[in-house]
């Protein structure tokens, strides 16, 4: 050990290299983690390596509420722009399409992770931590020593925190399913006395006699799917298919931990792991030095790019570069053991409204976009073509909104939160859209 310790030593002082650890570990990542641990969805490869950034886990900011978005649930008329911290960082680290993305979430129950266990612990996790303990024990660096095992504790805390959040999760889904089905019980009785209202209010309404008596309020059933809608930071609008019931408790609530006195204890913990962290990195030799920042800024800047991730796309974006495509496959990913999202978008084709063009090309035009063609026809590989020649559609909110199929009671809600404008002449639009697009679907 004495020649390890030796040549690494004279290695490390010939240099004269000198690294800010103390800077690394406390101002880098930060957001990025925020974003990357926050949203709950783990990586197949890297959930059991160390990060940057450990006191935003310490500190347990990845779970702080973010403003910026607002759901809003149509099918009972309810906005609010207090988004559960997981939801809202899930949103954000997704590529969404301006409207045209739609988010499946479904109640099930996830497959047990023995792969994640096996990849990401045993082949990836336990021999690089292996490699520094062995490379600061052979060098007898016991700063470096102390360093290492201070950033397998906030690994472990990290992984202990963000299950607790995710059993958060779980629980607040099975509150929402015993509250829906106690009001499912109750929906029938509820139906009918509707109905029964709604033949009373009708026959007075035929009278002239309805300023007697108030319109009845129709039920709503907690497992009809709601028409629900996300408009993120950044104007992207995002259709949510899920169940009555779930909007409420799974993406305006969060999560809490099962047994937060543990939890607390976890994050006294990790300040003080963390705290090891930032002394032992900054007093242990250079050699140790290098081979933690590289492993923990290789990690990160993986983590940040969602590399073995269930969401991530970069396979997709890599295959659609090569193939010139916009379209997207449907992916899924579990949140949490019960919640399991799926992101897919309408068809293209439902932005094309024929029926609302009122001018035709003239002669003249139709000769040019001929000779457009036959240009490029004879210029343009075939494969290429589509992708060259065809402009990219315009994704509209009015679109979005007519796609909807949105009654008078709901497009009234809108217009009171700001999405639908007051312009008669924007509703007119609206208005024929929705009726083209209910002929389209045959509804």
């Amino acid at each position: 050990m004495y020649s390890w310790h030796q040549r690494l030593s004279s290695w490390a002082k010939g240099t004269g290299l000198k690294i800010d650890a103390l800077g690394l570990v406390t101002l880098l990542g930060a957001e990025e983690m925020d974003r990357s641990i926050g949203r709950l969805v783990p990586s197949l490869y890297l959930d059991y390596l160390p990060l940057l950034g450990a006191f935003v886990v310490a500190g347990n900011r990845f779970v702080v509420k973010k403003p910026g978005s607002a759901l809003c649930n149509i099918s009972v008329g309810i906005m609010t722009t207090e988004l559960a911290g997981w939801f809202s960082r899930w949103l954000q680290t997704q590529s969404f399409n301006q409207v045209r993305s739609i988010v499946t979430w479904e109640v099930g129950e996830r497959p047990r992770r023995w792969t994640s266990f096996i990849v990401g612990f045993l082949l990836v996790g336990l021999p690089v931590h292996g490699v520094l303990i062995a490379l600061t024990v052979l060098a007898r660096d016991w700063w470096g020593f102390a360093n290492v095992i201070s950033m397998i504790a906030s690994v472990a805390l990290r992984c202990f925190q963000v299950a607790q959040n995710q059993a958060g999760i779980d629980a607040n889904i099975r509150r929402a399913q015993e509250e829906a089905e106690k009001e499912s019980k109750r929906y029938p009785a509820k139906r009918a006395e509707y109905e029964k209202s709604m033949a009373i209010f009708k026959d007075l309404y035929e009278q002239g006699k309805e300023k007697d008596v108030e319109p009845p309020i129709e039920p709503q059933d907690p497992y009809a799917i709601a028409k629900v809608i996300v408009v993120t930071e950044d104007s992207k609008v995002v259709t949510l298919v899920v169940p009555g019931y779930l909007p409420k408790l799974a993406f305006a609530i969060n999560p809490q931990p099962p047994n937060p006195y543990w939890y607390e204890a976890c994050q006294w913990a990790g300040w003080v792991f963390f705290a090891v962290h930032v002394v032992s990195i900054g007093m242990a030799g250079l050699y140790t030095q290098i081979v933690t920042v590289a492993v923990i800024i290789v990690t990160t800047v993986l983590v940040a790019h969602r590399v073995g991730c269930e969401d991530s796309r970069i396979w997709e974006a890599i295959r659609n570069q090569w193939s010139h495509s916009d379209e997207t496959e449907p992916r899924s990913c579990w949140v949490s053991s019960t919640l399991k999202a799926t992101v897919s978008t309408y068809p293209e084709r439902y932005m094309d409204w024929p029926e609302l063009e009122e001018t035709k090309p003239t002669t003249v035009q139709v000769v040019l976009e001929k000779d457009f063609i036959q240009q490029k026809l004879s210029a343009t590989p075939l494969g290429s073509l589509e992708s060259s020649s065809a402009p990219k559609k315009p994704e509209r909110r009015q679109d979005l909104l007519a796609w909807l199929d949105l009654t008078t009671e709901q497009d009234k809600s809108l217009i009171a939160w700001g999405l639908i404008p007051h312009s008669r002449e924007w509703q007119r639009i609206y208005n024929r859209k929705k009726e083209a697009h209910r002929r389209r679907v045959g509804v």
